[in-house]
């Protein structure tokens, strides 16, 4: 059961803390958002994957996710800006992850919970359930890394999420790479109708930057706009 966490937490010998990087309107040159990047503070400094990968092999993939989730919420007060947390699609299968959610999420900080597209979605109805209980709680639901795994098209149907992540391989060399330009140019149009933002991530260096806005891309995230850092120097990089 996911109510059970903390006391499993023992079995996870990690340190969970976050880095925040954030995500820009660059129309208005603004920050909308920051998304929270899971790390570990031991000195064993583990890897995200690493981390993930190991508890996958324990058995504890999920209960690691829901903790990284509710460090997240509770340590983020920046209440003008809205919080992007990564989650995996079979945590929100499980059958007490809404009554998880209702007991740890407080409302003060708007979220985002961005399904990560390179796990596969077992059970679309059920899945389509979760996403639409927690959209009528204001909370909004993003497809991540769409381009590195699984049926970005299926997900977008089925789900209706509220924003689109594109997978940082569309962003690299943008610049200089017709066919991704293509590929970019018809999802801004597929979606110029609809209430979907598209959010390009690894936007790394100007020029690739200045092709993904002349694309139509209002949404932007990567080291060249900013990089990921501590909760303590929100304030100081961003007052």
């Amino acid at each position: 059961m996911i109510q059970s966490t903390e006391g499993k937490m023992k079995d996870i010998n990690y340190s969970i803390t976050h880095w925040f990087q954030p995500i820009y309107d660059l129309k208005s040159n603004s920050v909308i958002g920051y998304e929270a990047l899971l790390r570990d503070a031991s000195e064993k400094d583990f890897s995200p994957i690493s981390m993930f990968n190991d508890a996958k092999m324990k058995g504890f993939r999920e209960l690691l996710d829901v903790m990284s989730i509710k460090k997240a919420l509770d340590c983020f007060r920046e209440e003008l800006n809205v919080l992007f947390i990564n989650v995996f699609p079979s945590t929100l299968l499980k059958n007490s992850f809404l009554s998880w959610w209702d007991m740890n999420y407080t409302g003060n900080v708007p979220v985002v919970l961005e399904l990560l597209e390179n796990d596969p979605i077992d059970d679309w109805e059920k899945m389509k359930k979760i996403t639409r209980e927690l959209q009528s709680r204001g909370v909004k639901i993003a497809i991540d890394d769409v381009g590195a795994g699984y049926s970005f098209f299926q997900q977008w149907i089925e789900l209706e999420p509220d924003y689109i992540k594109l997978d940082k391989y569309f962003a690299s060399c943008l610049s200089k790479h017709p066919r991704k330009q293509k590929i970019i140019s018809f999802l801004v149009k597929l979606f110029s109708d609809d209430s979907i933002k598209i959010i390009m991530e690894g936007i790394e260096n100007e020029a690739d930057l200045y092709m993904a806005e002349f694309l139509g891309i209002s949404y932007a995230q990567g080291y060249f706009l900013g990089k990921p850092f501590p909760l303590s120097e929100l304030y100081l990089r961003f007052p």
